[in-house]
């Protein structure tokens, strides 16, 4: 009744007033006395009256004929803005300012850059309560990394399956202890880690130790990959320089051999042809060895080898050693320091393959090599083919089909996942140049939620993946955040009209 300037006289008050006012066989004198019983003047009880009549006849006007047409509003009060807010600090990587100007642009709404402060800051805070009080269980793969903005830290962990964050906090260090407290807060979220991937920083695996989980450390074959096209890079920006060395020495020869020498000065050379041919066919040389003995490291520690049946590790290893040798008789510093790098990871870079064929063996000993192939390729294409694990053989080998479904599953060695919310989160950091304590939950309360547009997980969120059938949708998180206040309870006779409303198209 706080819209009412007399708040003693109700809704229900006035439309009794009104009908009295109304009512054509009114006796004399009753205007008076109703204005004298409720303390109002005469000429406000016949404004009363005339707006009824006039909504009245509104009401009872001709109308065009058919369907009414669709007026859809939206109600600009303190809860949409509020949404607003969230929405623009966390969808759309924007600082306070320009939530501001937006705000003024869309909804001629004027909110001080304090306020908009505020909000965040409480939006934030709802965020996080939110994904605290979260229940996650689940077997995850996780993905560890680290993030900088302005010389601060933030700890990253990933489900390298679902793409769920796990963990997304600014921290002040990234020591042992800071990222073992993270391991045991999502831990303690019913999250059970089978591993982690990371790039081999120091902090994530003194962490892991002080944690105290007994859990395999699998070192990043994504930094690996990533080592070796820079090293592929520089072999190959080598190898068109000495080209272009020798080809230049060449013209040169040829002007020399000529019976008459062209206009101009003589075309000048650094080397001799025969040096420079010579550097060239060895630049050319090392690029084409570098490029085949890494394609075979790349291909002989893949889990399943070219008969599509699991990688044997020790003849991957063989292999493996056997290139290195061989890349350490070009006696070049790039490919040296690659292969340095390379033999210090050995055994870490063949754990996931021992792991995943000593889980295997006793299922394997009752399959023949056609029936092995035949379990990897419905995997490796279940989503195309469609078909559930008990129709690949026949109904008594279903309980081996599902042993090498879900080892091929748990196959983890890469933090690629990581990398790539990083590469989603860094215009959020450089716009506000830094990370804000609000920031980072509104983020990753996002990025669990919204749906993937393509790819493998296209319509799917990362809850959803994770096997959470009732999470809520991203829209309904949104309201949740913006109602942290108990609404007010409206009497059935009262009707609250929005100040301000905008109209908007159907498709919205």
């Amino acid at each position: 009744m706080a819209d009412y300037q007399l708040a003693h006289l109700s809704l229900s008050t006035r439309m009794g007033l009104v009908m009295l006012m109304l009512n054509p066989a009114r006796p004399w004198g009753q205007v008076t006395a109703l204005s004298r019983e409720y303390r109002v003047s005469r000429k406000f009880l016949y404004e009363l009256r005339e707006k009824a009549v006039g909504s009245i006849a509104d009401a009872l006007l001709p109308h065009a004929p058919g369907r009414k047409a669709e007026n859809n509003v939206v109600a600009v009060d303190d809860g949409f803005l509020r949404r607003a807010i969230a929405l623009c600090l966390s969808v759309v990587p924007g600082t306070v300012r320009t939530v501001q100007l937006l705000l003024e642009l869309l909804f001629d709404v004027h909110r001080s850059s304090g306020y908009i402060s505020q909000t965040a800051q409480e939006l934030g805070a709802e965020a996080l309560a939110y994904t605290r009080s979260l229940s996650l269980p689940l077997q995850a793969l996780a993905e560890a990394d680290e993030i900088f903005q302005g010389r601060k830290p933030c700890l990253t962990l990933v489900d390298g399956r679902s793409f769920l964050v796990l963990s997304l906090s600014a921290q002040q260090h990234r020591d042992e202890t800071t990222w073992g407290c993270v391991l045991l807060d999502v831990q303690q979220q019913g999250v059970q880690l089978v591993d982690v991937a990371s790039d081999g920083a120091q902090g994530i695996r003194a962490g892991v130790r002080e944690a105290c989980l007994a859990i395999p450390l699998r070192p990043d074959l994504f930094h690996l990959i990533r080592e070796a096209h820079r090293v592929t890079q520089r072999l190959e920006k080598r190898a068109y320089r000495a080209i272009e060395t020798a080809e230049r020495a060449r013209r040169a020869r040829r002007e020399q051999e000529m019976p008459q020498r062209r206009r101009g000065a003589p075309l000048k050379v650094k080397v001799e042809l025969s040096q420079a041919e010579a550097q060239e066919s060895q630049a050319i040389e090392h690029l084409d060895a570098w490029q085949w003995l890494f394609h075979e490291i790349r291909q002989a520690i893949e889990p399943v080898n070219g008969q599509g049946q699991i990688t044997s590790s020790s003849q991957a290893r063989q292999t493996v050693e056997t290139a290195l040798d061989l890349l350490k008789t070009l006696n070049d510093p790039t490919i040296q320091a690659f292969t340095d790098q390379l033999l210090e990871k050995l055994d870490e870079l063949f754990a996931p393959l021992e792991w995943l064929e000593q889980t295997l063996a006793p299922w394997r000993e009752r399959l023949d090599p056609h029936s092995e192939a035949l379990i990897i390729w419905a995997w490796q294409h279940q989503k195309e083919l469609g078909l559930p694990a008990d129709q690949i053989l026949s109904a008594r080998d279903q309980v081996v089909v599902l042993a090498f479904w879900e080892a091929l599953s748990l196959f983890h060695r890469s933090s690629s996942l990581a990398e790539s919310l990083h590469s989603w989160l860094r215009p959020y950091l450089q716009v506000h140049r830094g990370m804000p304590d609000w920031l980072l939950p509104l983020l990753q309360l996002l990025w669990n939620h919204h749906p993937f547009q393509r790819g493998k997980r296209q319509d799917q969120s990362p809850m959803a993946l994770a096997g959470f059938e009732d999470a809520p949708a991203l829209s309904e998180l949104f309201d949740r955040l913006v109602q942290t206040e108990k609404p007010i309870p409206v009497p059935a006779d009262f009707i609250k009209v929005p100040q301000k409303c905008y109209p908007i198209s159907a498709e919205l």
